[in-house]
């Protein structure tokens, strides 16, 4: 059994009983999922119907031999692989908008369309989703959007200023959408904010980072 005593002040997982989504096993997701297993998350539960091609290998987990096998289940084996202590469920599927969804969600899917249907699964059953992280990717920007579903506040704010359609989005040209450090840094950030959530800490609610000028946005929950 691993020892977690060394991080336990800053993330204990014997105290964490919620399930982690992880939906998009792509540039986000595959480089998200191993250091949550490796924090002690008790139970992963990974979705994304697609299967490796040879663009992802670049960027995301995968290895050339696992072109053409489904993400999760390559996603699967690999963290089995480093005998994590992790129950991990596979689900070679999209989140649509019935879809049951229990426990954190982390959105790391790559359009618009994909990210209304997360959230109206995420809204059918907010009681038993107390937080939701949405990341975004482009070239060397990101973006983390991090709300709880029962916060009205927060909720109207997301459905107004951040789900907009595919065709407002901004375009990135073929060669830019993308490198391993700008998903790796994004990963960094959701699993700080998993770790401040799981102490009862203030989250941030919006972080943009633009790593090619180092410029830094940051925007905390104000308590009430």
């Amino acid at each position: 059994m691993p020892d977690y005593s060394g991080q336990t002040d800053i993330f204990d997982p014997r105290k964490f009983a919620w399930p982690i989504n992880v939906v998009g096993c792509g540039g986000i997701g595959s480089n998200l999922i191993l250091p949550l297993a490796k924090m002690g998350i008790p139970e992963l539960h990974l979705w994304d119907p697609d299967e490796v091609e040879d663009h992802n290998i670049p960027s995301q987990l995968y290895r050339p031999s696992d072109i053409g096998a489904k993400k999760v289940d390559i996603a699967k084996q690999i963290l089995e692989s480093f005998e994590v202590d992790t129950t991990i469920v596979t689900h070679a599927e999209a989140v649509c908008a019935n879809t049951q969804l229990e426990g954190v969600v982390i959105s790391g899917v790559d359009s618009m369309r994909a990210r209304q249907a997360i959230w109206e699964a995420v809204k059918a059953n907010f009681v038993a989703i107390p937080l939701l992280m949405d990341g975004r990717i482009g070239g060397e920007q990101l973006e983390l959007i991090t709300l709880s579903p029962s916060d009205f506040d927060a909720v109207n704010a997301y459905e107004h200023d951040d789900l907009f359609d595919d065709e407002d989005a901004l375009p990135l040209p073929c060669a830019a959408r993308t490198t391993v450090f700008t998903p790796m840094v994004l990963g960094g950030l959701m699993l700080a904010n998993l770790a401040h959530f799981a102490k009862g800490q203030p989250t941030r609610l919006r972080t943009i980072i633009q790593l090619n000028t180092m410029r830094f946005i940051s925007i905390e929950k104000e308590e009430n």
